[in-house]
């Protein structure tokens, strides 16, 4: 678990918290950076990892197209 998640950090500027932004995400192992992108997947599509263990495969795919 990150130690500086419950800290307070203030900035000079923006584009130093930007790059403060960009190591923090450099020192994160490429597991924890995939596990962050799932967890905002089904948090942006409202699916619980529940959800998705309790479907069942179709073996169809489905296609959704915008318009």
């Amino acid at each position: 678990m990150n130690k500086t998640k419950n800290k307070i950090r203030i900035f000079k500027s923006f584009e130093e918290a930007k790059e403060t932004e960009v190591q923090d995400i450099i020192k994160q192992s490429p597991i924890d950076r995939l596990r962050h992108t799932v967890e905002l997947i089904l948090r942006v599509h409202q699916v619980s990892r529940q959800d998705l263990k309790n479907r069942t495969a179709t073996g169809k795919i489905r296609i959704i197209t915008a318009g």
